[in-house]
């Protein structure tokens, strides 16, 4: 994988009133991935699932499956990206395919691949939702929902929780497709990711619930 210089973006994504959690912060990776670079998480020591030998690994469940490539009307393989993918929904136009990391994180990273305005996905701890990101959190600003070429609408997203943790992941969509790819497991002390706010922040609404 060819290296290149690392530009990124930072957002806290303001909640609103205040609640049992901290403002989430995501981190997005700028740079173009067309040339198959930046495609995985920048977190040293995250645990990552990449999907290379094309199976479903343990943890994983739903509808949906790992796949390569691309077929027309069901899903595309995120911009530079040329191995096993996981998709979300294949054979119907919805699907949930749940994750369970099998341990507690403060930090979840994934390659989101032509994201779309009905890409959701969310965050529980013992059963209880308390976080929503959806394709129009994370994809930038101009890009064009679904478009499979663009890097816009195709990043690394990195979501930083702070002091909150999750147990369970659940990928939802209500189109096709919801594809991604190299997910990344951490716990992160908050030290770490306050300084990943680098020269400023935007806040903005984020649906979420408290736990």
């Amino acid at each position: 994988m060819k290296k290149v210089s690392r530009l990124t973006l930072t957002v806290a994504l303001a909640v609103g009133a205040a609640g049992a959690h901290a403002a989430p912060i995501v981190n997005f990776d700028n740079a173009p991935a067309s040339d198959g670079s930046n495609l995985t998480t920048p977190v040293s020591g995250a645990s990552v699932i990449d999907f290379n030998d094309c199976q479903e690994p343990s943890g994983y469940v739903g509808q949906g499956g790992v796949v390569s490539g691309s077929v027309g009307g069901q899903y595309a393989a995120p911009l530079g990206d040329s191995t096993c993918y996981l998709s979300v929904a294949l054979n119907s136009a919805t699907g949930t395919h749940t994750v369970t990391p099998g341990g507690s994180y403060n930090y979840f990273g994934l390659y989101w691949g032509s994201i779309d305005r009905y890409n959701s996905l969310e965050f529980y701890r013992d059963n209880s939702l308390f976080l929503t990101l959806t394709g129009s959190d994370v994809i930038a600003a101009g890009a064009t929902f679904g478009d499979q070429i663009a890097p816009g609408a195709n990043r690394y997203v990195n979501i930083f929780l702070g002091n909150d943790y999750f147990d369970e992941l659940k990928f939802v969509t209500t189109g096709y497709a919801f594809e991604s790819d190299n997910h990344a497991f951490a716990r992160v002390p908050e030290p770490a990711t306050l300084a990943l706010l680098g020269a400023g922040l935007l806040g903005f609404g984020l649906r979420r619930r408290k736990a």
